[in-house]
């Protein structure tokens, strides 16, 4: 009976494909997974975070075991300003659970049924079905070494323009691009807020790897550029997540953005979540205020750096000289071009035989804009003894698709 009465909505929208290709994987015995997004747990900070839940619960507990503001804890947000180097007002500032509450609270504000949201092509899985999920017209742009491409980015909004569609807003991850590695260069970065400015169409940057970074030279995130340069917090929401920074299990990310927006976002998380977590956002802004934060980014790009250099230097070594692939100077993953003619989806079940697997990259484009010649690596979860022998057989699958 339940099933004829499903929305719409519930009928069609789309699960997460990675999640799926995960558990289709998980019974296979001696499986090396360069699937999932996950961080290493040796990067949890539990002894400290330990110490702080303990402390946190014990001495506030009478506060923060209580129901609290919708809009998120008002010393994490003086924290998390003082981290950053903001002078902010807090009601532009957003604490949410994770990062994908985030993003689905500022598509509900901004986005009705049939309007555009502008992706890059390829992008994060989980925004894809959840701006899918709310209606929008979803709308890839090709990314090329400088990250999203400006020229075809506004040949698509000019295109869709004319045929009568509204352009909400243009979703982007600058640094260490979740799939494609990628870090949009600081020129890039420049020439696409001037493009949304001069269109009036807003910008989600999805930030939760740029403090992942293992060498090079950090570049500003879009919001910092817009707000020292251009003097605007309205056209850049930036949103950013502690999950690989701190832990997913913790469910914490902060938003900064209009006033305005701000607002309306923390509307729908009181009608969703009615609050935060306030056990954790308390004991993440002491994790801020003890000085806890820096020395232990510092560990976790110590830690990954290796893994990464592996990674590449595996690549390099195994996979067949018609294969490119990003080198990413951090974040957690790193992405494959295949000839036109070799299928990622199909090499993914040919691995899966050789225990081995990855995100073929069909998922991380929107629907019926899909490409099968690439495919998503990561390095953060396995060990490097694992990647050496997982890109080995990788490779041997690729040299054997045209033998």
């Amino acid at each position: 009976m339940i099933k004829s009465l499903l929305s719409e909505t519930s009928r069609t929208m789309k699960s997460s494909m990675i999640r799926e290709l995960v558990a289709s994987t998980r019974d296979i015995p001696g499986l090396i997974s360069f699937a999932g997004g996950f961080p290493s747990p040796k990067t949890f900070p539990k002894d400290t975070l330990s110490k702080l839940y303990a402390d946190v619960v014990a001495t506030e507990g009478a506060g923060v075991l209580q129901y609290g503001a919708s809009e998120g804890d008002n010393f994490l947000k003086k924290e998390l300003l003082a981290w950053e180097g903001y002078d902010l007002p807090l009601d532009q500032m957003l604490i949410t659970v994770g990062a994908t509450n985030a993003i689905y609270y500022m598509t509900k504000a901004l986005v009705d049924p049939g309007d555009v949201v502008i992706c890059e092509a390829p992008s994060f899985l989980g925004s894809l079905v959840a701006f899918e999920a709310l209606g929008a017209d979803l709308q890839g742009i090709p990314l090329d070494l400088e990250g999203l491409d400006i020229n075809k980015l506004q040949a698509k909004v000019d295109e869709l323009t004319k045929a009568g569609k509204k352009v909400k807003m243009i979703y982007t991850i600058p640094d260490f691009h979740n799939p494609a590695g990628l870090t949009m260069s600081y020129a890039r970065r420049k020439a696409l807020i001037e493009y949304a400015l001069a269109m009036d169409i807003p910008i989600l940057e999805d930030n939760p790897y740029s403090r992942l970074r293992f060498s090079g030279e950090a570049l500003p995130t879009l919001f910092r550029i817009a707000h020292d340069e251009y003097h605007n917090t309205e056209i850049v929401t930036e949103i950013v997540s502690f999950s690989k920074i701190l832990g997913p299990g913790m469910r914490l990310a902060f938003v900064k953005g209009s006033e305005v927006l701000i607002e309306r976002m923390c509307s729908w998380q009181q009608k969703v979540n009615v609050t935060p977590d306030c056990v954790s956002q308390r004991v993440a802004a002491h994790f801020l205020k003890e000085g806890y934060m820096n020395p232990h980014l510092s560990m976790v790009c110590d830690f990954y750096r290796p893994y990464l250099e592996r990674m590449l230097a595996a690549m390099s070594q195994y996979l067949p000289p018609y294969i490119q692939y990003s080198k990413p100077e951090g974040g957690i993953f790193t992405w494959l071009w295949l000839p036109e003619d070799m299928n990622a989806d199909l090499l993914f079940e040919q691995a899966k035989k050789h225990k081995v697997t990855f995100i073929p990259g069909s998922k991380f484009y929107p629907s019926g804009q899909e490409k099968h010649n690439c495919l998503r690596l990561n390095f953060s979860f396995s060990s490097l003894e694992q990647i050496d022998t997982g890109i080995a057989a990788l490779g041997s699958l690729m040299h054997e698709f045209y033998a």
